[in-house]
């Protein structure tokens, strides 16, 4: 009896030893949430460099001959118009605090994730500023005082609610084709839009079958290409989707890449700063300024969309 008795107590006590000596093992990586890592439109779109509080992007509009048969005629001159746009200087700014207390507290040192989430941030504020862009109104004229619609400056709106088909998307790029867009050189046309628009697509036969596609797209379940649209794609289900849609429609931009441009007056400049007004304080803190504007309105087509439940 005395032996179980202390076979019993030595069990405890070595129970208590040894989950007081357990330790709990953390992993030195930290989990990148899902999310846009970088601009899509920054490789396409053209970049100026801002110097000013705003900037003004000017066009050219278009001139025809006059046909003259008389001998020694007196000169007539043409006409041409000259576009002036407008770009507003826009900053954005993030800035995260890191107390040293908490870094001691933890494995590793938080700042380079910090510094990470930033990047990532400004990142797609790059691609909003730009999307943004596609229907806003703009302001033209000498001092900027005739504001544009897009509807009014030439921008087609194509209804697509009923289905994006093969169909919808050889209409888009006729529509281009009738106003002159890409007809004389070579153009590179964009289709930004969401994952649902490209399961759409995917079901659509001339767009998948190896019949009239060399894309693989069953095999790689992509579609990077349509009916000469690269498509560029966004999340539909994130907390603040660049793709908008309002009463179950979506605005989604068929573009070429000729249809925005960029001013940039500072690109993004990411800081690690000590904070001496604050206890054992440093910041990280990323900025942007940037701007963007529509540069002609038949280079631009709203293609709305349903969105699916």
């Amino acid at each position: 009896m005395r032996l179980n008795f202390l076979d019993r107590g030595f069990g405890v006590c070595r129970a208590a030893e040894i989950d007081t000596a357990l330790i709990t093992q953390f992993s030195d990586m930290v989990h990148v949430r899902a999310q846009q890592m970088k601009s899509r439109l920054r490789q396409h779109f053209l970049v100026r460099k801002m110097t000013g509080d705003q900037w003004a992007y000017d066009g050219i509009g278009i001139v025809e001959a006059t046909e003259q048969n008389q001998r020694i005629a007196t000169t007539q001159f043409n006409s041409v118009e000259w576009t002036r746009r407008q770009i507003n200087r826009r900053r954005f700014v993030i800035t995260l605090p890191l107390d040293s207390s908490d870094v001691r507290a933890m494995l590793t040192n938080p700042q380079n994730d910090y510094s990470g989430v930033c990047i990532r941030a400004i990142e797609r504020v790059y691609d909003r500023v730009g999307i943004q862009a596609a229907f806003a109104s703009v302001n033209t004229g000498r001092t900027f005082s005739t504001a544009v619609t897009a509807a009014t400056d030439g921008v087609i709106t194509v209804n697509a609610t009923a289905g994006l088909t093969y169909e919808v998307m050889v209409q888009i790029r006729r529509y281009f084709s009738n106003n002159e867009v890409g007809n004389d050189m070579p153009e590179k046309f964009l289709f930004l839009c969401t994952g649902d628009e490209e399961g759409a697509l995917m079901q659509e036969t001339a767009l998948i079958n190896s019949l009239y596609t060399r894309q693989s797209v069953v095999d790689q379940g992509e579609l990077t290409r349509a009916v000469g649209f690269e498509l560029v794609k966004y999340g539909a289900s994130v907390t603040q989707p660049l793709i908008t849609a309002a009463s179950g429609t979506r605005n989604c931009i068929a573009c070429s890449t000729r249809g925005i441009v960029y001013g940039m007056s500072l690109d993004l400049q990411l800081k690690i700063q000590e904070r001496p007004d604050l206890v054992e304080t440093t910041q990280v803190q990323a900025i942007i300024q940037i701007g963007s504007v529509r540069t002609e309105g038949v280079l631009v087509q709203q293609v709305n969309t349903t969105v699916l439940s």
